[in-house]
This record gives C-alpha cells, structure tokens and sequence, in this order.
C-alpha cells in the first residue's frame, strides 16, 4: 500500500519514509509501519465542504506536518514519515 525510501533524521541513523492513501486514514485507524505505533483515527476527522458545499470528511486541523515533499504524518514513537497521497 505504500512505498519508502531512505530518509536521515537530525541524530545521523536512519529514518524510513512512506506514502499511505488519504482514503484509508479517513476510514482507517493508522499505524506506522516501521514500530507499530498509533498515529491517526477517524474520530479525528474533521466536517469540511467541497467545491460543490457538500459535506466531506477532512483529515483533523494540526495532525499533518507540511514538508517541501508534501504533507506527512510523523510517527510520535520513531519520526518516521508517511506522505500523503490523494
């Protein structure tokens, strides 16, 4: 379901980054795939309107971090990055 490609954080090891489908998150509980760590759930959607006013579901305010790759969930428990992909 995703892709990961090599990534050096701050301390010099070695950091995984992946992709995951905004689809899944907003129906999934996710967890990172590297340590198993809790990251996001459901019930932390947001009620937002398209183009059209019709209601959708929106990732929740603050839980995506914006990089020049893209928005990306970071895991609390080991930093690993996992890029949105619409």
């Amino acid at each position: 379901m995703g892709t990961h490609q090599g990534l050096i954080n701050r301390g010099g090891g070695s950091l995984e980054k992946h992709t995951v489908e905004r689809a899944f998150v907003l129906k999934e509980n996710f967890y990172c795939r590297e340590c198993g760590g809790w990251i996001y759930c459901p019930e932390m959607n947001r009620k937002g309107t398209n183009d059209q006013g019709e209601p959708i579901e929106e990732i929740g305010e603050g839980c995506l971090t914006k990089g020049p790759e893209g928005d990306f969930f970071a895991c609390p428990d080991c930093g690993c990055r996992h890029y949105l992909k619409d």
